[in-house]
């Protein structure tokens, strides 16, 4: 009897039976942390877990229960039972596990504990309660305490912003091991803030950060293997890569595995592939997705073309702030696609987009009063501002150039409009029936009727065609 007792205790601890044994072990397999903190002594020892994003919490926090009934002191399990009521967002019930295994030193729990204080989550937002707990858990050589300080010096928050301080301590937790400081070390060398440029750096420590298997770490990955910065490009392994997160959720990632698709980059180019990805995506809300998507919906590419779908999805990005999706969903509604005609409804969207110094949103406002005689100081405001972003496109001067014109500008018109007929242009017609146009004004009749025959060369869609003919016999 001595001899059985005896072989239940290890180290002072007493073996748990099974059943507690399996609440344990099925806490951390539901809540636990992907990348288990060991220093803290517990038994049995911690097991791998879920993300954070992944964690199912109604089961999480039931298994936790168990586990702190059999155990009210096992600390790890209190902590898990905070992680899975948080992922519930049931915050309040989260903090007060989260502080009783913050006060016994367990580095994750006082991390995750600053967190809450950092956002203001079940606890009043306060960014230095956040630092002090932090730092609690830095001391013990915890890593997401490293990077979550090091977030608060890049931030300011809480504490001076200081991105040199900042870059040390991401190196100290990259060092250690933490994905997400690998990530965001490599991310400064990127960017060059607190440290030096270095894209060879960089590749290296967010590459350690995917292959650790950190979802926005294999995105930020694809994309430098896709783009070529501090390595060789690679489409092919980028889209290995984007796959990867994809199959985590990665919204990022599904949006530009729908555009890869699209263009043929390192995978096959297909439309129909690139509308599933870009579906997927633009369901969960990516206003990128949600644009690219509605794009083949007007298009018929990829999927039958639904004009009504695809003012729905230029709708769902537009609210978002997309200022390309507000310039194409204006122009439905100016052109009654999919969507009544609305012409008030074209100019705000078409304003929206023009106050995000998008140069097609200016051009397009440009354009719009400019045609109905409205507001041509505005209208030539926004010219002259996408203008001066798209220098070399003929089809933005040629905006300039007739805005000029209905404000009574001759010379600039003309000079600027003779300008855009040396650029490419996607409606060189346009352009020679404004400059005729110009010419008509200023009197020289023989000029204008060869810049409307040019503009009739150029087969112009049918409305052009009837309005150059008619210009053509009455002048």
């Amino acid at each position: 009897m001595a001899a059985a007792l005896l072989g239940m205790v290890v180290l002072g601890e007493t073996i748990l039976s099974a059943p507690a044994f399996a609440d344990i072990a099925n806490c951390d397999r539901l809540a636990g942390l992907p990348q288990p903190w060991r220093n803290h002594g517990e038994t049995p020892p911690p097991r791998p877990g879920p993300a954070f994003a992944q964690i199912d919490s109604e089961p999480a926090i039931a298994a936790c229960r168990r586990a702190l009934a059999d155990r009210p002191d096992h600390v790890r399990a209190r902590f898990q039972l905070g992680r899975a009521l948080d992922k519930a967002r049931r915050w309040d019930e989260a903090v007060t596990h989260y502080r009783r295994a913050a006060e016994e030193s367990y580095a994750p729990a006082q991390t995750s504990l600053g967190l809450l204080y950092e956002d203001g989550r079940g606890v009043p937002q306060d960014p230095a309660t956040a630092m002090r707990w932090y730092r609690l858990a830095a001391i013990q050589s915890y890593p997401p305490a490293d990077t979550a300080i090091g977030l608060l010096f890049l931030d300011g928050h809480g504490t001076r912003r200081d991105e040199a301080e900042a870059a040390r301590w991401f190196r100290q937790s990259a060092e250690r091991g933490d994905p997400l400081g690998q990530l965001m070390l490599g991310r400064l060398y990127q960017q060059g803030r607190g440290v030096v440029v270095d894209e060879v750096a960089a590749v290296e420590w967010i590459g350690r950060a995917a292959r650790q298997g950190d979802v926005e770490a294999q995105t930020a990955y694809g994309f430098i293997l896709q783009e070529g910065r501090g390595v060789r490009p690679d489409p092919v392994e980028a889209a290995r890569w984007f796959r990867r997160a994809a199959d985590q959720g990665d919204i990022a990632a599904l949006s530009q595995l729908g555009w890869i698709h699209e263009q043929g980059l390192g995978v096959p180019a297909s439309d129909a592939e690139a509308a599933r990805w870009y579906q997927r995506a633009a369901r969960l809300g990516a206003a990128d997705a949600q644009r690219n998507l509605a794009w083949l919906y007007q298009q018929g590419r990829g999927v039958p073309q639904d004009l009504g779908q695809a003012a729905r999805w230029y709708e769902a990005s537009s609210a978002q702030g997309d200022a390309r999706a507000q310039v194409a969903l204006a122009w439905l509604h100016e052109q009654g696609m999919g969507v009544p005609v609305d012409e008030a409804t074209a100019e705000r969207l078409y304003r929206a987009s023009a106050r995000q110094e998008f140069w097609q949103g200016q051009n397009a406002l440009a354009w719009f009063l400019a045609v109905r005689g409205r507001d041509l100081p505005e209208a030539l405001r926004q010219a002259r501002a996408a203008a001066a972003q798209q220098p070399r496109s003929g089809d933005v001067l040629d905006t300039l150039g007739y805005v000029l014109f209905r404000s009574g500008r001759l010379p600039e018109a003309q000079a600027t409009l003779e300008r855009a007929l040396g650029l490419d242009t996607v409606e060189p017609a346009r352009v020679h029936e404004h400059l005729g146009d110009v010419y008509a004004a200023q009197g020289r009749r023989d000029d204008a009727r060869a810049q409307w025959e040019k503009a009739v060369a150029k087969r112009p869609a049918a409305t052009q065609l009837l309005r150059l003919q008619e210009k053509l016999r009455t002048r």
